[in-house]
């Protein structure tokens, strides 16, 4: 599956973010860098998962680093979760969702 999405750059941007339950656990993808982490708290999670993308872009602009790497996405399995998670949503089915998600758009002087 090719990911269709604007092109990152040091300058701007956008990072896509999504928790969700995975068992008895929380997993949560930087979608955007292909960052994954899992955990008991959704929220530190979510938090978490932020800060880990913002280091990343840091280091990246700082050691003037590819493009490239602000576009390495996540697998294809977990793209598969965040559209499921947003065609539910969409449907407006009357249940409370177990997602997460958080859209990051950046400019140079955001992080």
């Amino acid at each position: 599956m090719k990911i269709e999405r604007v092109k990152n750059t040091k300058e701007k941007g956008l990072i896509e973010f999504l928790v969700y339950k995975e068992g008895k656990t929380f997993v949560g993808v930087c979608l955007t860098f292909d960052i994954i982490e899992e955990g008991n708290n959704p929220e530190k999670l979510m938090k978490s998962i932020q800060e880990a993308a913002q280091g990343h872009l840091k280091v990246v602009r700082a050691e003037n680093m590819s493009n490239d790497l602000l576009n390495r996405y996540a697998p294809k399995e977990y793209w598969d979760v965040y559209y499921r998670a947003i065609e539910e949503i969409k449907s407006k089915k009357p249940i409370k969702s177990p997602y997460s998600f958080l859209i990051f758009p950046y400019a140079s002087r955001t992080v």
